[in-house]
């Protein structure tokens, strides 16, 4: 069997990761490689165990129309795909490009979906919506709500998973509480370190920094000795971490599709804390606790207490 994954193309498929999309994909094909041929459509700079097809990417024009560079270079792997002859298409793309040419070309093409439903995806899949090719897939019940309206066909839920080897469950005493993640306004880190100094725990993070407007104005004033940015961590090291944390505490401010992060914190054992939004509930189950109200300071104790 000839399987064909497209990743979205903005940042390599190599550690450290730039997020929990970059790092699903690599767990994701190796995974498939063991039993299939597969052949991953990525970033140029990629690094993974089955074979790599890409496109030239400047990283300058990219900055300036990142829309128009992103469409070109899915083009691009649609007409290798086409050429190619696979015999199904996992697409992890954030684009309207795959499902479109898949519905006019007949391809098998399974869609995940990885984010809300934003305006040009919805389109696209309302278009796609009666060709018996393409299909779709969701990483929780939360996102697969919102996808319902626009999508005529089954949408099935399979959520992200983690490769357990890379995550050991060998508790040291715990010191901190940790998070980690991209570095951004949604993700709340601010928050997360205004709830750990009001309760009298140190805290560390790690993760890049997305947005430096962010890190310089918001986050850099709250560091000190209590509160440290470890930088941008590979997985082994964030698992060093996690040995360490009394607990992991997500306050995003927008509704996780799903957060890799949060599995990846569970599968060490780490009890997480997150606000009552998006996948979480979903996700954290009995590993934690999530609370409707946007505040931390009512979550934090109970995962503390399980440490």
């Amino acid at each position: 069997m000839k399987l064909a994954v497209i990743a979205h193309p903005r940042y390599p498929i190599r550690p450290p990761f730039a997020g929990g999309l970059e790092a699903f994909i690599a767990s994701l094909v190796s995974t498939y490689n063991q039993n299939i041929r597969v052949t991953l459509y990525a970033h140029p700079d990629s690094q993974v165990n089955c074979e790599l097809v890409s496109f030239p990417l400047d990283e300058k024009t990219y900055q300036q129309y990142p829309d128009i560079v992103e469409n070109d270079f899915l083009l691009k792997v649609m007409e290798d795909i086409t050429r190619r002859g696979f015999d199904v298409v996992h697409n992890n793309a954030i684009s309207s490009v795959p499902p479109l040419w898949a519905c006019k070309y007949d391809i098998p093409i399974l869609t995940t979906l990885h984010t809300p439903p934003y305006s040009k995806l919805k389109a696209a899949a309302d278009l796609a919506s009666y060709s018996p090719f393409v299909h779709y897939n969701a990483v929780s019940y939360s996102v697969a709500e919102l996808w319902r309206p626009f999508i005529n066909d089954d949408i099935d839920v399979i959520y992200n998973g983690v490769d357990l080897s890379l995550w050991e469950v060998d508790k040291n005493q715990p010191q901190f509480a940790f998070s980690f993640g991209r570095i951004t306004p949604s993700k709340g880190f601010d928050l997360a370190i205004k709830a750990s100094s009001e309760l009298g725990l140190s805290f560390r993070f790690a993760g890049p920094v997305f947005d430096q407007r962010y890190f310089d104005d918001v986050i850099k004033p709250l560091l000190n000795e209590q509160v440290q940015y470890l930088g941008h961590l590979t997985h082994q090291q964030i698992n060093q971490c996690l040995k360490n944390a009394r607990a992991v505490v997500f306050g995003a401010r927008w509704d996780e599709p799903f957060g890799l992060s949060t599995v990846e914190a569970m599968a060490t054992g780490t009890p997480v804390a997150a606000f009552n939004r998006g996948a979480f509930p979903e996700i954290v189950a009995d590993s934690g606790a999530v609370w409707p109200k946007a505040t931390m300071y009512s979550v934090w104790p109970r995962p503390c207490q399980m440490r």
